[in-house]
């Protein structure tokens, strides 16, 4: 993509910061003179490690509730703009092959011809791109702004912030959205890592390392909420589809509790092995890894024949009630989004303007709109810059 040679003696009618998912659906979906800067020489570079390359880039049960906020509301009128069929519909209009999985979930066959898709659209709608480029600062003056560049100062009627949140650093995520609302006087609910693996405190760590890279299905609750999936063990604590789920929920101090035995009631089933196997750990041969098992089951490795009720009853507690506080998360650099973000109270729902800021609008993951594991914050990304796009398509 050719840096454009005039952008610096041009009032564009937007310039959209950020070339993520949300800012390339919004840059090809309205016809105006816009310009879109990244500051990476690739654009939709974090569209490329969705769904581990494949692009899990939708679910057809999207609703309202999938998405934590603190306004729960907030995300139904673009989720209605632009449906999950919207964005199949693309990808059919394209000749581009996915496939349904478990849930819902939606996946491509590789993530590069979505981006390709995106980028092609965003050049067929007229927008000119601006590479290699960091967005430095972001002025009003006069009704006008101006977004200072690395290359040079960008004017525009209207500005977009589509900078994605801070997860994935090293694909270029940085504060800059933050920081540019609350220049603008937009709150910041606080942010943290989500979607993201949980570490132990340091006796656990010691007491589990041995695990690490060893999966099971399990399930993993938090509060109210619980999901049943694929939980991995790491060197620093539990990963894993349900871990990753239940982490959109944790908050620091709170207990997480794991069902090592879904569906399985362990005091019964340790009662009913007590007279075939000898020890607690090969009771649970077929259920569990012998590994597993012995490491779950350290402080129990009494004979089983004779183990008085009270031992039967605080082995079946780890297998089905394993519960312990998280010293922390695997940190932005291992979470697949940003929760928290720009307050959606600050926000026009449906056209993802700043209610205090004419012509500044927020979209995808920089806003308090995180969504579940499953192709959620996509489907947040394509609808929300579908719902800014719709909006600044009828402003002359």
């Amino acid at each position: 993509m050719n840096t454009p040679q005039d952008f610096k003696n041009t009032v564009f009618h937007t310039a959209i910061i950020g070339a993520g998912a949300s800012g390339l659906m919004c840059a090809g979906s309205f016809a105006q003179s816009k310009i879109l800067i990244d500051r990476n020489a690739k654009f939709g570079v974090k569209v490329g490690v969705s769904g581990g390359g494949n692009c899990n880039f939708s679910n057809r049960f999207v609703s309202a509730a999938d998405y934590l906020s603190q306004n729960k509301h907030f995300c139904k009128n673009a989720l209605a703009a632009f449906t999950p069929q919207d964005f199949v519909d693309l990808l059919h209009a394209e000749h581009l092959p996915f496939e349904e999985r478990a849930d819902g979930q939606l996946f491509s066959f590789g993530a590069v011809p979505i981006v390709q898709m995106l980028v092609r659209r965003a050049k067929a709608a007229g927008t000119q791109f601006l590479p290699n480029t960091q967005a430095l600062d972001v002025r009003l003056e006069n009704g006008l702004f101006t977004v200072v560049t690395s290359e040079g100062p960008v004017r525009a009627q209207h500005v977009v912030l589509a900078c994605g949140g801070l997860s994935f650093p090293a694909l270029g995520a940085s504060n800059f959205g933050f920081k540019m609302a609350q220049k603008f006087g937009l709150p910041v609910v606080e942010t943290r890592p989500a979607l993201v693996g949980l570490t132990f405190p340091k006796p656990l760590q010691a007491r589990f390392r041995q695990l690490a890279g060893s999966s099971l299905s399990a399930v993993v609750s938090c509060g109210k909420h619980a999901f049943e999936g694929q939980l991995l063990f790491t060197h620093e604590g539990v990963s894993g589809p349900a871990v990753l789920q239940a982490s959109l929920y944790w908050t620091p101090g709170q207990s997480v509790q794991i069902d090592f035995l879904p569906h399985i009631n362990a005091l019964e089933y340790l009662h009913a092995q007590k007279n075939k196997v000898h020890s607690f750990a090969a009771a649970l041969h077929g259920k569990l890894s012998a590994k597993t098992a012995k490491t779950l089951l350290a402080p129990w490795e009494g004979d089983l024949p004779n183990a008085p009720r009270p031992q039967l009853q605080a082995a079946a507690q780890a297998l089905n009630h394993f519960t312990f506080v998280p010293a922390g998360t695997a940190g932005y650099t291992r979470a697949e989004v940003t929760a928290g973000g720009v307050d959606t109270r600050a926000i026009n729902p449906t056209t993802l303007e700043a209610r205090d800021v004419p012509g500044l609008y927020v979209i995808g993951e920089l806003l308090d709109v995180t969504g579940r594991l499953g192709g959620f914050n996509l489907q947040w990304a394509w609808s929300s810059g579908f719902a800014a796009a719709k909006a600044l398509e009828k402003l002359f």
